[in-house]
């Protein structure tokens, strides 16, 4: 497999504070141009498999906007925000998403995330794509978590703007930034035809991320997904 592995895709239930400094640092990129390849590979197949374009793609009607948080971690579901304005009218959901590699055919697909999902977050049905990307085999899953309450989406996406700001690349070399870009807070935004993406590190790298910004941004989303998780169950004696 040319970038997950099929050790990441088995996790289960970790959290994010469990292997912190465990990733190594890469750069983020800046508003100027095109969003990497590497960590785009299957944040699209995740959008195509609920139906939508990957925004770089998309087409917006004048005046509309829309921005994507995709948040990635060495575990089991992946977050994605996504934010949409149009005119005064905010709107916005939590999508749950996923990948089970497979060897041989689809069919062999490991299932278990499927039933860690299940139990732990209250979603929607859960939506399956075979993906391939190069070498790369993989069922992409996706469902859409069913949030407590009604989230204040302006006052999210105010903060998000506070805080994913373009950033300049750092002088790191290629070859440091290959094989970690699919880590970390991925933020796109999209108005009429004008496009744009940074990328941010978490918590999950080698060294200190820059304060206030991925680590920010990776706290918000996960309190977001906190409020679309079930109750424990507590056994009866």
């Amino acid at each position: 497999m040319s970038r997950l592995t099929i050790a990441a895709s088995l996790l289960l239930a970790i959290p994010s504070s469990s292997f912190a400094q465990q990733i190594p640092a890469f750069s983020a990129s800046t508003d100027t141009g095109p969003a990497p390849e590497l960590i785009f590979e299957t944040k699209d197949a995740a959008a195509l498999t609920v139906g939508l374009a990957p925004l770089s793609k998309s087409q917006l009607r004048n005046g509309d906007r829309e921005v994507r948080i995709w948040y990635s971690s060495f575990g089991n579901p992946q977050y994605l925000v996504i934010i949409r304005q149009n005119g005064a009218v905010t709107t916005g959901r939590l999508l749950l998403w996923w990948d089970q590699y497979y060897e041989i055919s689809p069919a062999t697909a490991d299932t278990r995330v499927d039933n860690f999902v299940s139990t732990g977050y209250d979603c929607g049905p859960i939506s399956k794509r075979n993906s391939q990307f190069g070498e790369d085999r993989w069922i992409s899953s996706v469902c859409e978590a069913n949030l407590k309450g009604t989230p204040d989406w302006n006052a999210f996406l105010s903060e998000v703007e506070a805080h994913a700001l373009p950033q300049p690349t750092d002088a790191v070399t290629v070859q440091d930034q290959t094989d970690h870009k699919n880590w970390g807070i991925t933020v796109e935004r999209k108005s009429g035809a004008n496009y744009g993406v940074s990328h941010y590190p978490t918590a999950l790298t080698f060294g200190a991320p820059e304060p206030g910004r991925g680590p920010k941004l990776q706290d918000m989303v996960n309190a977001l997904a906190s409020t679309a998780k079930r109750e424990p169950t507590v056994a009866q004696h």
